[in-house]
């Protein structure tokens, strides 16, 4: 058994693929939207028995080690390497010997954000200042242990001791220059981290990534916040602040709180609400909104009662129909945030229940003072509204939002309605027009399926990979020769597969390694659509189907072959074309009569 094998072997597809998103149980399959590519139906499908996936809507498709290495970017050995180490797999002994040079640098960057974290929290705990002073913040010591809340001491001699520290963990100066923990000055070394609080970053599953860092001495003039550069392992537009630990949380209640900052995440959880995370410091991404999309029907947004707080909303109004997430948001009194609102007594329930739907929120904060703004304001914010509005798919939700738009703006619906109609012929005419001497723009577009409309040639090859046996001496080089490609490539690469493993069922991870992109999206659509069992004698009924169906191609080919050696006067070829013409014609008819004979 190989590296691939062994590890698909000790782990359950969907219990990987449900990291990434939410799969509900469909008959013998699981569903979900597809973690690929945007889609509104649930199109990506998951097969626990044959341990594969597709996608009918991108056309993604695999096993389990395919899987993680399209989501996660990598390689398929890496990918092996992420499995081991995220699950604990022991490996035999022979297996280890093998080299995973390739997640090498990856490994040592997230080892060494790990050492940093637990070097930090163990400053933390040895600065009874700083334990006070987050004590009086109002966050309690399980919640410091909970996200390894940390703190780095300033100045050059605990710079020293930081860095000789790293050493003893085969961690050198050159590792945290490289990494940006430390910075090399004119004479000494420093770190922008010194003299903060400490937030460590992990990835979603779970691996230290990056650091945030805070001040919170009154006199300290620096930048409030400090996060790790960004790097090949630290993206901060798809990092998501706790989102590793809230995931099983976040799945059970199909919601997720999401808030602007590290205090506020901690401060939401210490509250019971274990299904929040933050994003570091910047605003929500589309790719922030994908993540979450993958995971829950509900996002809640909980940001900052300011100015801030309602243009990040503005901002996420304009992305959040690109996701089929029902966005909510909670309103919190003036001047106040999350962290302050729960550690002051506020009830945040109550706030839940009185959410509003991101629209009407939107709608709302326009008319707050909309009749005091001129008349050039007032178009402007009405043409973004009929911008916004126009992007909803659902026409029943786009005609409330118009609705309580004209009733909030004191504006005639049918108003509203007829600027949206011209929006719609302007978008419309501008994606018709195209400027002189000017090629139109390739849109981007998702690989196709290869297109092999055969369904009896599908069902030959589905019964095949069920069962290999059916691919004999008697049938294999003809099902070869004469298989539309890519359907005769897969079945020569299922037959050198079956010689190599000598088993009834297929090994999908050999049989992977040999087919082209093509060949795969094209298996992995046969195997979903095809559902019925064939056994042996459905199998011949189809074999014989479809050698009756391609008689005349192979007749065809004899007759240019015969051809061939009669002008090359190939004496012995044209007797041995001949002899094999006749014992398959001959073969071809007994079958036919036996076939009659069993009906």
């Amino acid at each position: 058994m190989n590296l691939f094998s062994y590890v698909k072997s000790r782990l359950s597809i969907i219990d990987v693929i449900g990291e990434y998103t939410k799969l509900k149980q469909a008959g013998t399959y699981w569903k979900a939207h597809c973690p690929f590519h945007h889609e509104k139906t649930a199109s990506f499908t998951v097969s626990p028995h044959k341990e594969i996936f597709y996608c009918f809507g991108c056309h993604a498709g695999g096993d389990l080690i395919s899987f993680v290495a399209q989501a996660e970017r990598c390689t398929q050995l890496e990918a092996a390497q992420h499995l081991i180490e995220r699950y604990n797999i022991k490996l035999p002994e022979e297996l280890t010997k093998q080299p995973y040079e390739s997640t090498e640098k990856k490994h040592d960057y997230f080892n060494l954000c790990k050492v940093i974290a637990q070097y930090c929290h163990t400053m933390l705990k040895k600065s009874p200042s700083i334990s006070l002073y987050l004590e009086q913040r109002g966050f309690t010591k399980k919640s410091i242990d909970h996200f390894m809340v940390g703190y780095l001491p300033s100045g050059l001699k605990n710079m020293k001791s930081f860095v000789a520290h790293m050493q003893t963990k085969s961690i050198l100066l050159k590792d945290l220059l490289d990494a940006n923990i430390v910075m090399q000055g004119k004479k000494v070394i420093y770190s922008p981290f010194e003299d903060r609080i400490i937030f460590p970053i992990k990835e979603h599953l779970g691996r230290f990534c990056g650091f945030g860092g805070r001040v919170f001495r009154k006199n300290d003039t620096r930048a409030k916040y400090y996060n790790s550069r960004e790097n090949s392992f630290f993206s901060k537009g798809s990092l998501l602040f706790g989102f590793d630990s809230a995931k099983k949380e976040i799945q059970k209640s199909e919601s997720l709180f999401l808030v602007e900052g590290y205090t506020d995440c901690i401060a939401m959880v210490q509250h019971g609400f274990i299904n929040t995370v933050a994003t570091l410091g910047t605003a929500c991404t589309i790719e922030h909104l994908k993540l979450v999309s993958r995971h829950v029907d509900h996002l809640y947004i909980v940001y900052d009662s300011d100015n801030a707080g309602n243009k990040a909303i503005d901002r996420l109004t304009e992305l959040c129909w690109q996701i089929n997430v029902e966005l909510s948001i909670v309103k919190l009194p003036q001047k106040e945030d999350p962290a302050s609102f729960l550690h002051s007594g506020g009830d945040m329930k109550q706030q839940i229940n009185q959410a509003e739907d991101i629209f009407i929120f939107f709608i709302n904060q326009l008319a707050a003072d909309f009749s005091k703004k001129p008349l050039s304001k007032k178009l402007k914010a009405l043409e973004k509204l009929l911008q916004i509005v126009n992007n909803i798919d659902e026409p029943l939700k786009k005609d409330i939002i118009l609705q309580n738009a004209a009733q909030s703006l004191n504006i005639p619906i049918e108003s509203l309605r007829s600027e949206l109609k011209k929006l719609l012929r302007k978008n419309h005419s501008k994606r018709k027009f195209t400027p002189p001497n000017k090629e139109p723009e390739k849109q981007k577009q998702l690989p196709e399926s290869p297109d092999v409309s055969y369904p009896l040639e599908k069902k030959i090859l589905f019964a095949i990979i069920n069962d290999v046996s059916l691919l004999n001496k008697d049938n294999e080089d003809y099902l070869i020769a004469c298989l539309p490609n890519p359907l005769g490539s897969i079945v020569k690469k299922v037959k050198k597969v079956k010689e190599q493993q000598r088993t009834v069922n297929v090994n999908f991870s050999s049989l992977y390694k040999l087919l082209d992109q093509q060949e795969k999206l094209l298996l992995n659509k046969v195997l979903f659509q095809q559902n019925e069992k064939i056994g042996n004698q459905s199998f011949g009924h189809l074999l014989q189907r479809f050698k009756n169906k391609t008689w005349k191609i192979v007749a065809i080919n004899m007759k240019q072959k015969l051809a061939t050696a009669e002008q090359n006067n190939d004496t012995k070829e044209v007797e041995k074309l001949l002899h094999n013409f006749s014992k398959l014609k001959k073969a071809l008819l007994h079958k036919n009569v036996e076939l009659k004979n069993n009906e």
